[in-house]
């Protein structure tokens, strides 16, 4: 008679194809939908109709990604003890994806509203919608980690990525003639109306998901004892901390992403339909580099992928600093998508392979919780840099970061893969690379 273990493996054997079918397309639609209020041009294209004030504008990034990775700590030790994993990512990711839903009835509904209401409603729909992705987070790569080999990892984020960017490139073309067809803020509002609609079809996909139960081996701990133990994570895994460090300057090197189309508009007097252009250039960036670096991922590791990618922001800096025409943004979109993308494909992939299948979700949180201050930080101090200096002395400090984090990740971090076949005492399996 077959184990407990035997049978559960033989469940994730079964299904491994249809859950790496179904969270390609759950990946896929979530990606697709972005496309239509991408952060780098349409979000931060509405953003500035809103407020004038450069700072203002970094703010909303800084409010999305520290609304993601700020609350992971606290769902964390809940989503290491759970059997299944799903539900709670189906309760929670709902409230991930209604706030885009609020934004454009408000906007569709009441299209002349002040400027400062209209700015502080979409912060606090932006916070909502990526606190809610940042509380499920933990138990959601728990589940990835269960159901998907580490093996096919990098494949998955790459593949969903690039068919999210294919599709993406359709949705930007859209939103092109929406913002080209209609008049402001009318426009907005359609784009993050089709946004919540792709975003509910995602949700879909991942309900989909076929994941077994599986008892914890450790038994359950304490909130007190939780809580203490997180520093002790960082000093027992020296490579985990140096990993944070570099990755920590990394994220400070891309704080002129946001400002790309503020640039395009002070310095070239882009339009909203030459913005859609961008968004454009920038998802055909992520469908060609995101399969490749994927694949490159499973095979030469998420530090290397890490090294390249930020070369590539920095690339984007040197073509912003030097550009002399409105044209040449099409490379530094293009770089700094590909870098930002395979920043985050190879930063999601790395935090699953530190700790065990139980320990997994607190690594992967306190990674997350520790670097929301560069996250924070970047896109604030960006926007200050160019109100007091502007743009040229924002993308030689963006650049100053590049350098400094690739030289980290180059010299001071081991891919843990590594680490772990190098230790006979680890009984996980190890991947050639």
């Amino acid at each position: 008679m077959a184990s407990t273990s035997e049978v559960y493996e033989d469940y994730i054997q079964e299904h491994q194809t249809w859950n790496f079918v179904v969270n390609s397309l759950d990946l896929t639609f979530y990606n697709l939908a972005v496309s239509f209020i991408f952060g780098a041009t349409v979000l931060s294209l509405y953003a500035s109709y809103l407020t004038a004030s450069a700072v203002l504008i970094g703010l909303l990034p800084a409010i999305q990604s520290v609304g993601y990775f700020l609350p992971q700590l606290l769902t964390a030790r809940r989503a290491g003890w759970l059997a299944r994993k799903k539900p709670l990512v189906q309760k929670i990711s709902v409230f991930e994806r209604l706030p885009y839903l609020v934004v454009a009835l408000s906007i569709l509904l009441w299209p002349k509203a002040p400027s400062w209401f209209s700015y502080s409603l979409l912060a606090l729909c932006l916070a909502v919608a990526t606190g809610s992705g940042g509380l499920a987070s933990p138990a959601w790569k728990s589940m990835l980690a269960k159901v998907i080999p580490v093996e096919r990892r990098g494949r998955l984020f790459g593949l969903s990525r690039a068919l999210g960017g294919l599709l993406g490139v359709g949705g930007a073309a859209y939103a092109r003639h929406v913002l080209d067809a209609y008049p402001y803020p009318t426009s907005f509002g359609i784009c993050f109306l089709l946004c919540f609609c792709f975003q509910a079809l995602s949700w879909l996909c991942l309900s989909l998901n076929r994941e077994p139960a599986r008892e914890p081996t450790k038994p359950e701990e304490s909130a007190t004892s939780y809580w203490r133990r997180l520093p002790g994570v960082l000093g027992d895994n020296p490579n985990y901390a140096r990993f944070l460090v570099g990755r920590s300057l990394v994220i400070m090197s891309t704080m002129a992403t946001t400002f790309y189309v503020i640039y395009g508009r002070a310095a070239y007097d882009i339009t909203d339909a030459f913005t859609a252009n961008l968004t454009m250039a920038a998802l055909i960036s992520q469908t060609v580099s995101n399969p490749l670096l994927g694949w490159l991922a499973d095979h030469r590791g998420n530090i290397w992928v890490m090294e390249v990618s930020t070369l590539a922001g920095g690339m984007g800096l040197l073509m912003a600093l030097f550009s002399s025409s409105a044209t040449w943004l099409y490379g530094v979109f293009m770089l700094a998508n590909a870098a930002t993308t395979g920043m985050a494909l190879a930063g999601m992939s790395i935090t699953m392979e530190f700790g065990d299948a139980e320990e997994m979700p607190i690594f992967s949180a306190l990674a997350n919780t520790i670097t929301a201050i560069p996250i924070l930080l970047a896109p604030i101090l960006g926007g200050w840099i160019v109100d007091v200096a502007g743009f040229w002395t924002l993308f030689i400090a963006g650049l100053s970061f590049a350098v400094a984090g690739c030289a980290v990740m180059h010299w001071c971090v081991r891919e843990p893969r590594e680490v772990e076949c190098e230790d006979p005492k680890d009984a996980r399996s190890c991947v050639s690379i």
